[in-house]
């Protein structure tokens, strides 16, 4: 498994300051077996994807100006895989990525096929949980697809923070890696093309939000 980086910080000419949430890109995230198993279960539960919706779970609603996907919270024996995965990274990920550490981490899933003409609009994650005890601290996004890949775009787009809030970097959905990400940093996912508007043929992702609870989050700031 290997690890991209990039800076974090781009300097404006002039005196303020764009600031780029950091990233990182863990490629290889998990094995092949693994991943063909994951894609077979996707095709496999086709009728169990929804809709996804903005806001939280229950109170969320279908709103097509801003988020276009389809989603699961279905996730069978890789719900356990991932969840194990990447909560036995969530120190290191915590240290490289500069945010609070986190006591006791827990992990929420959700696995979104996005095909012809989907997209998510610009937000920032820890406006959107679903879970209104705990707080969104990261934000992973495992990629995974049909091989040959069959869709164009889809990169996610972190916006800086401050500046003229015009900066962004581009990410690219590449098979079996894994993005994390700040919850709090603004980013949203280009659209995408499918010419074959086949599910089969998704850009598929499980998103991993690591979040604390309300209470831990309290603790620290006292």
């Amino acid at each position: 498994m290997s690890v991209d980086t990039d800076p974090s910080i781009q300097e404006k000419p002039a005196a303020v300051r764009a600031i780029m949430p950091p990233h990182l890109v863990l490629r290889d995230f998990l094995p092949e077996e693994t991943v063909a198993g994951l894609l077979d279960f996707a095709l496999a539960h086709e009728a169990d994807f929804a809709p996804t919706k903005t806001g939280r779970a229950k109170e969320g609603r279908i709103d097509p100006e801003m988020r276009v996907s389809t989603e699961t919270r279905e996730l069978g024996p890789f719900k356990a895989v991932l969840k194990s995965r990447v909560l036995a990274l969530v120190p290191d990920l915590i240290d490289k990525l500069g945010a609070t550490p986190l006591d006791s981490p827990k992990l929420e899933l959700q696995l979104v096929a996005h095909n012809d003409g989907a997209f998510y609009k610009r937000h920032i994650d820890t406006q959107t949980g679903s879970d209104r005890y705990g707080i969104r601290v990261l934000s992973g996004v495992y990629y995974f697809h049909a091989e040959p890949k069959a869709f164009s775009g889809g990169a996610l787009r972190l916006y800086a923070i401050g500046g003229e809030g015009k900066r962004y970097f581009d990410i690219e959905p590449t098979h079996n890696s894994l993005l994390v990400f700040p919850s709090w940093a603004p980013h949203e996912v280009m659209p995408i093309g499918c010419p074959s508007k086949r599910f089969a043929d998704s850009r598929f992702a499980v998103n991993c939000w690591v979040y604390r609870r309300k209470s831990e989050a309290s603790d620290k700031n006292e």
